[in-house]
């Protein structure tokens, strides 16, 4: 499932290109939490009937270069909408004032983490490597790994077809969710390298965690429309962040000179030599699940529920 790296990081044995497929369209729904990001402007990406491939390998590709590849999103009726319904209903964030900072920080500074608290007794505590932990206290399994990089299309098709129903199970105390962002693209893969590393940098600017799982959202919404397009300029980063409350000088300053850019690049290759070869990928319990455990958000719970 998803894409592997087009070109080896150093050290790193080499993997085909992903196909240059556009990225999905953008969410459906407001999040169901905090403020909505900014709606993206312009139209559709991935141009007129423009359709997703079929599912993806998950974990390390097959040799060869393949073509098509990708999750296809799954509407059974009206299940998706009404779980997208019920989440928005127990994910309501107890927000509390910080001056618009969102732990941007000051000046030169790390950005000062925080948890954020989920209605319902659950939180979201943001990680010192850009990682993000959601779960109620005292929760600790199964525990659920998610691998993303902000410029994969498919990791944009996975986010709708599965985050309401993991921060569901977050919330009611059922698992314990961690969001990995990270650059699965090497720096000759370009434009899509410089996307991901500027998308994840600006998300380690957010210090909060309610916040930082609406920046998230925000950033899929505003996915490049294809691997070959530019995006996620820094000045559009910072608008994106504005009606989440984050528009604090040391949010800003944090984002404008990608503070955490060789960070990110650092933890991405750290998370490839632990065997992360495409993305999205998922580990239950530190085990890489299979293709069919994804191909709906009901196998991917049950998954997740049964696992040991």
């Amino acid at each position: 499932m998803g894409y592997p790296p087009n070109a080896p990081w150093p050290g790193q044995p080499g993997q085909p290109g992903p196909p240059g497929q556009g990225a999905q369209p953008p969410h459906a729904v407001q999040p169901p939490y905090g403020p909505p990001p900014v709606p993206p402007s312009g139209p559709p990406p991935g141009g007129p009937g423009w359709q997703p491939g079929p599912p993806g390998p998950l974990g390390p590709p097959p040799p060869g270069r393949k073509s098509g590849g990708g999750l296809a999103v799954v509407l059974i009726g009206g299940g998706l909408v009404l779980v997208l319904a019920v989440v928005a209903v127990v994910l309501l964030i107890l927000q509390r004032d910080d001056g618009g900072s969102g732990g941007g920080g000051g000046g030169g500074g790390d950005v000062q983490l925080k948890a954020g608290q989920i209605a319902g007794g659950a939180e979201a505590t943001p990680l010192a490597d850009g990682s993000l932990a959601m779960a109620r206290p005292g929760v600790t399994t199964p525990v659920v790994d998610v691998y993303e990089d902000f410029a994969c299309p498919h990791c944009g098709t996975f986010d709708r077809m599965h985050d309401p129903m993991l921060k569901q199970l977050a919330v009611s105390g059922r698992a314990k969710v961690v969001f990995h962002p990270m650059v699965i693209f090497s720096e000759s893969n370009q434009p899509a390298h410089g996307n991901a590393v500027r998308a994840a940098a600006a998300l380690r600017c957010v210090g909060d965690g309610a916040r930082w799982l609406s920046y998230q959202d925000a950033l899929y919404s505003h996915q490049p429309a294809s691997l070959s397009t530019q995006g996620y300029a820094t000045a559009d980063l910072i608008s994106y962040a504005g009606p989440l409350g984050l528009t604090g000088d040391g949010f800003t300053s944090c984002v404008e000179n990608q503070r955490y850019a060789e960070s990110v690049k650092t933890v991405s290759r750290g998370y490839i030599s632990s065997g992360v070869q495409s993305t999205p990928s998922v580990r239950v319990n530190g085990r890489a699940i299979n293709n069919s455990d994804t191909g709906s958000a009901d196998a991917l719970r049950r998954a997740i529920e049964t696992a040991s």
